[in-house]
């Protein structure tokens, strides 16, 4: 069932890939395949059971996932700017089954820093729905750059380290 009242909030997450530059962690997000090896924001008891993107410009992205028992959330979307190695932006609404919990304009960032790269992500966010909250999110994208993280650091063409940033 949707809330009466929308609830809003800006999320921003931040992380710094050591060795590993801007071309590369963009890389990780355009590459359907590669992104399908760290895109999830649950524990390891969650699973991605469908990513589909068409990266480009007004191309769309669907992605279902959740615990292995039930995975019930899936998120659509479209991609609204691309600039190649700095800049990601998309609009898109996420699910619950049939209940759509909330919608989201998001920016992903990337900053060289000498062979680094500082990745600013902003979810700016519309909860509709109970069940998704903006702590929620938060959790969710720190579970998504972790993961990325350890994508990238099991690259063996690139030095490891990852640091968090608040």
């Amino acid at each position: 069932m949707n809330q009466v009242k929308a609830v809003h909030a800006t999320t921003v997450v931040e992380r710094r890939f050591a060795g590993v530059t801007p071309p590369v962690v963009f890389s990780a997000w355009a590459d359907v395949a590669k992104r399908a090896k760290w895109d999830l924001p649950g524990g390891e008891d969650w699973v991605l059971v469908e990513l589909a993107q068409d990266f480009r410009v007004g191309g769309r992205e669907k992605a279902r996932f959740g615990p292995r028992e039930n995975p019930r959330f899936w998120s659509v979307g479209e991609y609204l700017d691309i600039v190649p190695d700095v800049r990601i932006v998309s609009a898109g609404t996420m699910h619950s089954e049939a209940v759509r919990t909330s919608a989201t304009l998001l920016t992903v960032e990337l900053r060289a820093e000498g062979d680094s790269t500082h990745l600013v992500l902003t979810d700016q966010s519309v909860y509709f729905a109970a069940g998704e909250a903006p702590t929620d999110r938060r959790s969710g994208w720190g579970a998504i750059l972790d993961r990325l993280g350890r994508f990238l650091e099991g690259d063996p063409n690139h030095r490891q380290g990852v640091s968090k940033e608040q």
